[in-house]
């Protein structure tokens, strides 16, 4: 591609991604910095993640619950295969949730007091593939390569495998399939990566929901932004942030006023131990919300091996 092209082919990007801030904003569950940047093909990478959080919504979907403080340990085994397609980098991820719950409850819907749960929540299947700027290398190629402006798309799959009981309040599993179409954009400036990643999330109804009721959900539309800084081959900085707006609720066809409005910040960073072997520490806090929206604190501890 010559350089003319290439130039207009980023600045239609961005103008993309200007067009998404407007239409496509954030929701809690976000990736982390450098999620989506370029590997070598045919390697293997196994995640494990600690994430303590802090919240006013149920964990199973993420809906606010009115009265409810919730603590939950949610940990998360992730598994990547990357490989070839027509040339550019591509990968299946499998992710499977297991949540250890306590919730206390003042005059929340159908129950009062607390309540203590734990188990297996529900799997995810992604597809990835890069659409520009990750080449498909070996990974002598990818050692002399040098970082690029990338666009990838990727789709996720949610299936309601989680453990689920329409008698309780607060679930782990959310007993409906959800989908998430998303676009992740990055750019190196120097020592720094600007990363903008944008989704919309669509769901099927629950159609066991709190006491035989049925739920459903519009879709929530999604961006966040990540500034990292390389400190060194081992070791970068980043700020984060994301916007969500969208996702009202039905239950039994009656409108629940609680669309979902609001604003995270945070921090991370991340290290390589290893050239196989690393990990990342990131918090993110609630900076602003509607009274409908989730007020969610988190730390996450990750680790991850390649090979």
């Amino acid at each position: 591609m010559r350089s003319s092209e290439r130039n207009l082919l980023v600045a239609i990007i961005v103008l993309i991604v200007g067009m998404l801030l407007v239409l496509l904003p954030v929701y809690v569950r976000a990736d982390n910095a450098r999620d989506w940047q370029n590997l070598p093909k045919d390697k293997n990478l196994v995640f494990g993640y600690y994430n303590n959080i802090h919240t006013n919504t149920s964990i199973d979907s993420a809906l606010p619950v009115d009265g409810a403080s919730v603590d939950a340990d949610l940990y998360l085994l992730r598994y990547a295969r990357s490989f070839d397609i027509d040339g550019r980098i591509s990968a299946i991820q499998i992710i499977q949730p297991y949540a250890s719950v306590t919730a206390s409850l003042d005059n929340a819907r159908y129950f009062t007091g607390s309540l203590s749960h734990e188990n297996l929540g529900d799997t995810q299947v992604i597809f990835a593939h890069n659409l520009f700027g990750a080449p498909a290398l070996s990974e002598e190629e990818f050692r002399r390569w040098q970082p690029e402006t990338f666009l990838s798309a990727a789709m996720w799959l949610t299936l309601p495998t989680g453990d689920y009981d329409n008698s309780n309040t607060i679930n782990i599993g959310a007993n409906r399939w959800s989908f998430k179409p998303e676009l992740a954009f990055g750019v190196p400036i120097g020592a720094s990566w600007l990363e903008l990643n944008s989704w919309v999330s669509f769901y099927t109804d629950n159609k066991d929901y709190q006491q035989n009721s049925r739920l459903e959900q519009r879709p929530l539309y999604t961006l966040e932004g990540h500034w990292s800084y390389t400190l060194s081959p081992a070791l970068w900085l980043s700020l984060d942030g994301s916007w969500a707006k969208g996702g009202e609720t039905r239950v039994d066809g009656q409108l629940q006023d609680d669309e979902q409005e609001n604003v995270l910040l945070g921090g991370s960073v991340g290290f390589m131990l290893t050239p196989h072997f690393g990990g990342m520490v990131a918090y993110t806090d609630t900076a602003k919300h509607r009274d409908a929206s989730p007020d969610v604190t988190t730390w996450t501890f990750r680790l991850q091996y390649l090979w």
